[in-house]
């Protein structure tokens, strides 16, 4: 199940907030030895949590790059072009996948396809095109089979443990298609989310 909760819709949900912020930095400072680069987020960011029944399995946020991202302030080094900033495009950033959970892209209940439906769904009914985004380079070949079109910002540059890449990656439906094709069902995520938000 994929929860997703605008930012200025926190409150009510402080409690999976604060443990899929406890996930984050667990992930990226615990396990993977980056820095706590910022905060939760602000009004405009939307927070996509996956759920196992109660675990969280995965996490991802989007923020538009009409506002400061981090691909501009704090990993700018990754870009050796200069991210799109425009209505039509999002930073994806902090996307991340509990251990026990990865390398079964395969199984249709991976929560990395999971993840990426629901961001490629939202966008599409919300007229973008394209994400900014900072992941592990092996994440790309995946990326492309699932159909998303990849063009590098940069180089790929150490951050604590992982190599890092900046890239620019735009989508259409035959993005989507790939994607639930690869799950099995073709029920959308969002659908899914919007009733877990109003339980």
């Amino acid at each position: 199940m994929l929860l997703a909760i605008p930012g200025t819709d926190i409150h009510p949900h402080a409690a999976p907030m604060e443990r899929a912020c406890q996930f984050r930095h667990k992930i990226f400072v615990d396990d993977r030895d980056w820095s706590d680069l910022d905060q939760a987020g602000c009004n405009h960011t939307v927070h996509r949590i996956c759920l196992r029944d109660e675990d969280i399995v995965g996490y991802q946020r989007l923020l538009t790059t009409t506002r400061p991202i981090l691909l501009t302030n704090n990993l700018a080094d990754l870009c050796w072009k200069r991210p799109p900033t425009d209505q039509r495009t999002f930073e994806r950033t902090r996307f991340c996948v509990a251990p026990g959970w990865r390398d079964t892209r395969s199984k249709g209940d991976e929560p990395l396809l999971e993840l990426a439906q629901g961001v490629v769904e939202w966008a599409l009914a919300h007229r973008v095109g394209t994400l900014a985004v900072a992941i592990d380079w092996r994440l790309v070949v995946i990326a492309m089979q699932l159909r998303f079109f990849v063009r590098p910002l940069g180089f790929p540059k150490r951050i604590g443990r992982d190599e890092v890449v900046a890239l620019r990656m735009s989508f259409d439906r035959e993005t989507l298609h790939t994607i639930q094709e690869a799950r099995g069902p073709k029920a959308s995520v969002l659908r899914e989310a919007a009733l877990a938000t109003a339980a």
